[in-house]
């Protein structure tokens, strides 16, 4: 009976860890020390990645309420918005129309939206958001400017060359905040200088087992570099979300999905 016991405990604590890890939605607050102009400093940023598969049966859809009473200066989406088909991203409308007409929404494709970028990209447009490909915004916060730079999914970089992205970053001195899909860019991008680096894509790994990192990462695969949380280099940063919801691996465990609201410092 205590063996039983023990079990059928073991078993009830994994079940409740696994519907945690399905619907609440975890909003992680941190700063980062960056090289923002001085009167710039404190502008916050709201991080989401990965919602895939948007649907009331698969994820909460809370999370954007739940975000409405922070504040934050800007929204940006690292990609993958849906798992394979278009209308996946249906439901996100009214909160993605919401959110934009309080602060500017920027979005960058990932890797699940390659056969319907077009698709996705007009409907974003449709509701206020601006989607970047490999294209450099001007911001202006308290009088400061600073870049933001949107970057192609990296498969796409792969396929068709990174001339684009190159030419992106010329050295002008200036702050960039990068959104890319894929961390393992952050290879590339780190030998240049005053960067910070969004990123989602490994999910921080899906299924985790505490206290252990990010056992997979696709594109990278076992023990990634870049499972997810914050890394630095010399004076640049990435920070790697693990996402809001799944692929076509249905399941997250020990592992909450998140969105981020980060102060620049």
């Amino acid at each position: 009976m205590i063996i039983f016991g023990i079990v059928a405990t073991f078993l009830a604590f994994c079940y409740i860890n696994y519907k945690l890890s399905m619907r609440w939605v975890k909003i992680k607050r941190f700063s980062v020390e960056v090289g923002l102009p001085k009167n710039a400093k404190g502008f916050k940023i709201l991080h989401i990645s990965d919602v895939h598969n948007a649907s009331e049966t698969v994820l909460t859809l809370d999370f954007f309420k739940n975000t409405y009473k922070h504040e934050f200066d800007i929204v940006v989406i690292t990609g993958d918005m849906t798992v394979s088909y278009f209308e996946q991203i249906l439901p996100l409308k009214p909160y993605l129309q919401e959110l934009a007409e309080v602060v500017p929404v920027f979005f960058v494709d990932g890797n699940h939206e390659k056969i319907m970028y077009e698709g996705v990209k007009e409907f974003l447009e449709d509701c206020g958001v601006h989607v970047l490909a490999n294209e450099k915004r001007t911001l202006e916060y308290e009088g400061e400017k600073f870049e933001l730079i949107g970057l192609r999914d990296h498969d796409y970089l792969l396929q068709n060359g990174y001339s684009e992205f190159e030419a992106i970053f010329e050295d002008n001195g200036r702050f960039k905040l990068v959104l890319q899909h894929q961390p393992q860019l952050f290879e590339r991008i780190k030998y240049y200088e005053n960067v910070f680096m969004l990123s989602g894509h490994t999910h921080g790994g899906q299924v985790r087992f505490w206290p252990l990192p990010t056992l997979y990462a696709p594109r990278q695969g076992i023990l990634p570099k870049y499972g997810n949380g914050l890394y630095k280099f010399r004076n640049n940063h990435i920070y790697i979300s693990k996402g809001i919801g799944t692929t076509i691996f249905p399941i997250r465990f020990f592992n909450r999905p998140e969105v981020a609201i980060i102060e620049l410092m």
